[in-house]
C-alpha cells in the first residue's frame, strides 16, 4: 500500500527519469559485458583500465564478475582468471561465491570471452563513461530523458558540447575529478611535510652538487638525460640511478628501447663487482669471455647479490621489441599500482613503424602524454628518459642548451629536469689551449674554491644542467669522473663552459 502511494505521488517528469534510467541501462548491458568479457581474457588490462570501478557498472552481474577479477588480479596479485584460480579466490568469499554460482560460473564469462575483440576495448570504456554521465544527468534532473536516441550516435565530448555551460560540473568526472582550492588549505601540514623532506627527491648516486642543485629524482616529475651517440647516457642513467634504487630501498622499471636485456645483465655485473662488491673489473673482461678462476669468481659473487636483489623486484628490465608510448604507460599503470615509484626510458624516441609529417610535434605530444601519468594528480612517478642529441654541430659544440636538441626541443617542456652530457675535449684538460678551470668547493657554505687538476689518463665528462624547476640551470657546468669501463661515476668539482660563438 505504501509503495503504491509512493509511487502516485511521483510527477510525471520524475516517472520519465525513472524510465529513461532504466533504457540507458539496458543501452550499457552491452559494453559493460564486452568490457568485463575483455578484462577476464586480458587480465593485465586491469591494471590499464584503472579509471573502471564497481560503480561504473550497473548490472549486478557483471558488478560480481568484475569484482572478483579485480580483486584477483590487483588486490592478489595473480598473473590469470582460470577456472582454478577463480574457484581457490571463492573459497575464502562465500558470499561472491553464492552470486558466481547463481549467474552461471565460470560458463558465463567463458562463453562471453567467445565473441569480444580486445582491440575493441577503448571504444566500450568509452561508452560505458558517456552513460554513467548520462545518468549522472538524469539524477541531477536534466531534462534529457526524450534525448537518449541522439545520445546513441554521440561521444561524450558530443554531449558535452551541447550543455557546456549547464554540465561541466558532472562531465567534468568522466575521466577523473578536478577540485579547487585555497592557496591557504593546509598550509601549516605543508610546512611539517617539508620539513620531512618530502620535496627531495632519490638521490643521484655518487652526484651531490647535482642532486642538491635539481632535488634529486622527485615523484611527480620527468628528467630527461641526453647527449650524443655512445657519450653513454646510458651508462650514466644507470650508474646514477641503480645504486640510489638499491640504496633507499625502492624499485624500478627499466623499458629498453635499444639495448636488450642480456646487455644489461652484462653492465649489471660490472656494475655490482665494481660499485658493491670493492673488485676491479672492467667491460672487456667480461665480454671476451674465456675467464680465469678468479674473474669467474668475481661474477658468480656478482650474480649471487643481484640474485637477492630479485626477491625484493627491486629491478625490473622490460625490452621492448618495438617502442609504443602507449604500451609504456600502461606498464607504468601495471607497476605503479604495485607500488613501484621510479621508471626509466632508454631511450625515449617516436614510436616506432610510424611515419609522420611533424616527428617533432609527435614526440613533444607524447612527453606530454608520459607526463600525464607521471605528475602529482596523477600516479606521482618519477620517470628518467634517456634521448639523443642533435647531430651535426653539436659534436664540435663546447657549450650545451636546449637548442641542441633540434626540431623536438619541446620535449623539455613537460620535463622538471634536463641534463646534457658530453665528453671533454682533449684541449680542455689542464694545461690544454682550452683548459677549464675546475675547482671542489669546500668550507662553510661551500664557498672556498679548491683548484682540481685533470688527469689525463681518467675519463672526464661536463653535465650541463640545461633545465631546473628546483634551481638555477646552466650556471655552473658540473664535471664527473666517469670510468665507463667499471661502471663507476663521482663528481670531482665545477666549471664554467664558455658560450660557443
Amino acid at each position: 500500500m505504501n509503495k503504491q502511494n509512493n509511487k502516485s505521488k511521483l510527477t510525471l517528469f520524475e516517472i520519465e527519469l525513472i524510465k529513461a534510467s532504466k533504457v540507458v541501462q539496458e543501452y550499457k548491458l552491452a559494453c559493460e559485458v564486452n568490457i568485463v568479457a575483455i578484462l577476464w581474457s586480458n587480465p593485465d588490462l586491469y591494471y590499464t583500465y584503472d579509471n573502471i570501478d564497481l560503480k561504473s557498472f550497473s548490472n549486478n552481474v557483471w558488478k560480481v564478475y568484475w569484482q572478483i577479477g579485480y580483486d584477483i588480479i590487483i588486490k592478489e596479485s595473480k598473473k590469470t582468471l582460470d577456472d582454478i584460480t577463480v574457484g581457490l579466490y571463492l573459497e575464502k568469499h562465500l558470499k561472491l561465491k553464492q552470486k558466481y554460482e547463481e549467474y552461471g560460473g565460470y560458463d558465463t564469462i567463458d562463453k562471453s570471452k567467445e565473441y569480444v575483440n580486445i582491440d575493441n576495448i577503448n571504444g566500450y570504456v568509452n561508452e560505458l563513461h558517456k552513460w554513467n554521465a548520462v545518468l549522472r544527468l538524469l539524477a541531477k534532473r536534466f531534462p534529457v530523458y526524450d534525448k537518449l536516441k541522439e545520445f546513441v550516435d554521440m561521444t561524450a565530448e558530443e554531449i558535452y558540447d551541447q550543455w557546456e555551460a549547464q554540465l561541466n560540473h558532472i562531465f567534468i568526472n568522466v575521466e577523473g575529478e578536478i577540485k579547487s582550492y585555497n592557496i591557504a588549505d593546509n598550509i601549516d601540514e605543508l610546512i611539517e611535510e617539508l620539513d620531512q623532506g618530502v620535496a627531495v627527491g632519490l638521490p643521484y648516486h655518487n652526484l651531490p652538487m647535482i642532486t642538491k642543485e635539481t632535488g634529486g629524482m622527485l615523484c611527480g616529475n620527468i628528467t630527461l638525460i641526453g647527449g650524443l651517440s655512445n657519450v653513454g647516457k646510458t651508462t650514466f642513467a644507470r650508474n646514477s640511478i641503480i645504486q640510489s634504487i638499491i640504496d633507499n630501498d625502492e624499485k624500478i622499471v627499466i623499458m629498453l628501447n635499444e639495448d636488450g636485456l642480456k646487455k644489461w645483465q652484462r653492465e649489471f655485473l660490472v656494475f655490482v663487482a665494481n660499485n658493491i662488491l670493492k673488485k676491479d673489473l672492467q667491460k672487456y673482461i667480461v665480454r671476451d669471455g674465456k675467464y680465469s678462476p678468479e674473474v669467474k669468481e668475481i661474477l658468480y659473487k656478482s650474480a649471487e647479490w643481484i640474485k637477492k636483489q630479485k626477491e625484493d623486484r627491486k629491478i625490473t628490465i622490460i625490452p621492448f621489441p618495438k617502442w609504443s608510448t602507449i604500451k609504456a604507460i600502461q606498464v607504468m599503470k601495471k607497476y605503479a599500482s604495485m607500488g613501484v615509484l621510479h621508471f626509466l626510458i632508454d631511450t625515449f624516441k617516436n614510436d616506432a613503424g610510424k611515419d609522420y609529417d611533424n616527428a617533432w610535434s609527435h614526440m613533444m605530444q607524447k612527453m606530454v602524454d608520459l607526463y600525464d601519468i607521471v605528475k602529482p594528480e596523477q600516479k606521482n612517478l618519477h620517470l628518467t628518459c634517456t634521448f639523443q642529441l642533435e647531430k651535426g654541430k653539436t659534436a664540435r659544440q663546447r657549450f650545451y642548451a636546449q637548442d641542441n636538441i633540434g626540431i623536438s626541443k619541446n620535449i623539455v617542456d613537460p620535463a622538471s629536469t634536463c641534463i646534457m652530457i658530453r665528453n671533454l675535449f682533449e684541449d680542455e684538460y689542464s694545461g690544454g689551449k682550452n683548459e677549464l678551470k675546475v675547482y671542489r668547493l669546500e668550507g662553510k657554505n661551500q664557498k672556498t674554491k679548491i683548484p682540481v687538476i685533470l688527469n689525463k689518463d681518467k675519463t672526464y665528462q661536463i653535465v650541463f644542467i640545461i633545465k631546473n624547476r628546483e634551481g638555477s640551470a646552466n650556471q655552473y657546468q658540473v664535471v664527473i669522473e666517469h670510468d665507463m669501463s667499471r661502471n663507476i661515476i663521482k663528481e670531482v668539482g665545477i666549471t664554467h663552459v664558455p658560450v660557443d660563438w
